[in-house]
């Protein structure tokens, strides 16, 4: 998994056009300065004879010392392009599952209003009119959420405007506010679930 996922990562890094610009640019200053500046830093008074005098002697290994001048920034900018990107992956996985998960994962202040959430979870509060995070879960669950009182398991609301119920976590943050986390049941388990539990009906 992990050598397909750089092999990707590689290819997707060769298509870049700013891959080759960049090594052009580096390269070229690497050059001028191995091939020109140097040497007239030691004393040649023209470097670009001495250069054509040693392309005619050795033409083989000028034209590798170039190719090298070049090669050298283009692999250093695809490895640490590629190198960035693999260890960063697991942030960004992180970082963007409250926007591709499906059930509701949101942010909620003391007073129950929410203010944090991914975008699939704006659009389940929007749809059913949600903006206190007691509407959904219920005034009992949420004040014992509020209240620090330890869970023996994690309750189970039933929300009667979609039909579902869900399993809810939390993690309470400083004093300011609480995470709140909710999985949806299997149909299987969801008939289970009523009258079990915290209940919300919506509005």
């Amino acid at each position: 998994m992990s050598s397909r996922l750089i092999l990707r990562m590689v290819g997707e890094k060769l298509l870049d056009r700013t891959t080759y610009v960049l090594a052009f640019i580096v390269g070229t200053i690497i050059n001028l300065y191995g091939q020109f500046l140097l040497p007239w830093f030691r004393g040649s008074f023209d470097p670009a004879t001495d250069f054509l005098i040693e392309f005619e002697i050795r033409p083989d290994i000028t034209v590798v010392s170039v190719f090298l001048g070049f090669a050298f920034p283009f692999c250093v900018g695809v490895y640490s392009a590629v190198a960035t990107r693999y260890k960063s992956r697991a942030t960004e996985t992180a970082s963007s599952l409250p926007e591709r998960c499906p059930d509701p994962m949101f942010r909620a202040d003391r007073d129950g209003r929410i203010v944090e959430a991914g975008t699939s979870t704006w659009q389940f509060l929007n749809q059913y009119g949600i903006d206190d995070v007691r509407t959904l879960l219920g005034r009992e669950l949420w004040t014992r959420m509020m209240s620090g009182d330890a869970m023996d398991d994690r309750p189970t609301v039933y929300f009667e405007p979609n039909q579902a119920a869900y399993v809810v976590a939390h993690v309470t943050s400083g004093g300011d506010g609480v995470n709140v986390y909710m999985s949806r049941l299997p149909r299987a388990l969801e008939a289970q679930s009523q009258g079990h539990g915290p209940v919300s009906t919506g509005r």
